[in-house]
């Protein structure tokens, strides 16, 4: 039976999915106190939207259920890389959060010699999978290209830089869009593109658009979620630039963009994307 939402996908795939990325990890890294910090924050109850949507987009070009274990570690090393980036970010030469997803930070647990070396190895490990996995080798250097160039200094390194030397200026409409599609929808659109890429699918525009839409999207959903706690009053953001009424009206926005576009996908089953979408109404 074909899978038609994104929560069923969600609940079908990432039990097996969690414990690949943590027998994979417990059997590679073999330093003790490395292991645990990457752990850590592998496991510290991230939703898994980038491989998710990186292995949905596989799914919905035609590769079978029983079939996505061989995608797991393109799917991983794009985990690794974002969770990599949420330990960097949580430095105290970066944002200084002391707490991630309600836990401690990584920093605050291992402390800051071990968070920065747990970040460097996920890194560094994410692309080991890569290199390592069974797909084509145009397949795996396509993995590479996209993941390297939306993930560093071309993409969310990139936005990071900007998002720590513009804390004390205002940024006008442009330059926050800009760095929230460097920063944060940068990574989810190689999510995206690499899936279709890997699963043979031709990478159209209107994917593409998809994918960007989704991903500044998923940065307002964020910004309005923490817009009335108070912590983000300093902060660069959609709702401290233009008002919570008009950041809610350019989510919905960008969300009727990203469905019309997708719509417009050929040879391609539309239905776990579509339902990606209602993430957004929550």
């Amino acid at each position: 039976m074909e899978i038609k939402k994104f929560s069923d996908f969600c609940d079908q795939i990432l039990p097996d999915f969690n414990k690949f990325l943590d027998d994979k990890l417990k059997a590679e890294i073999k330093q003790t106190t490395l292991r645990d910090a990457m752990l850590y924050s592998l496991d510290a109850g991230g939703k898994r939207v980038r491989p998710m949507l990186f292995l949905a987009v596989a799914y919905s070009s035609g590769i079978k259920l029983d079939k996505l274990s061989q995608f797991y570690d393109i799917a991983g090393a794009i985990e690794l890389v974002h969770t990599y980036s949420l330990i960097h970010d949580d430095l105290p030469e970066m944002d200084d959060s002391d707490y991630r997803r309600g836990k401690l930070s990584n920093h605050k647990k291992f402390g800051v010699g071990p968070a920065v070396l747990a970040g460097d190895g996920l890194l560094t490990q994410a692309f080991y999978w890569i290199a390592k996995s069974n797909l084509s080798t145009d397949k795996r250097m396509a993995a590479v290209r996209i993941l390297a160039h939306n993930a560093g200094p071309m993409g969310m390194v990139a936005g990071q830089m900007t998002d720590i030397t513009m804390e004390d200026k205002v940024l006008n409409e442009e330059e926050l869009t800009t760095l929230h599609k460097e920063k944060t929808a940068d990574l989810i659109t190689a999510a995206v593109t690499t899936g279709a890429f890997c699963a043979g699918h031709e990478l159209s525009k209107n994917l593409v658009q998809y994918a960007n839409d989704i991903g500044l999207a998923f940065q307002l959903k964020d910004d309005l979620n923490d817009a009335d706690d108070g912590e983000d009053n300093d902060k660069n953001t959609f709702p401290n630039l233009i008002g919570k009424e008009a950041t809610e009206a350019k989510l919905r926005d960008l969300v009727k963009d990203a469905l019309n576009a997708v719509l417009k996908e050929n040879e391609f089953d539309k239905n776990l994307l579509v339902s990606f979408l209602d993430y957004f109404k929550e």
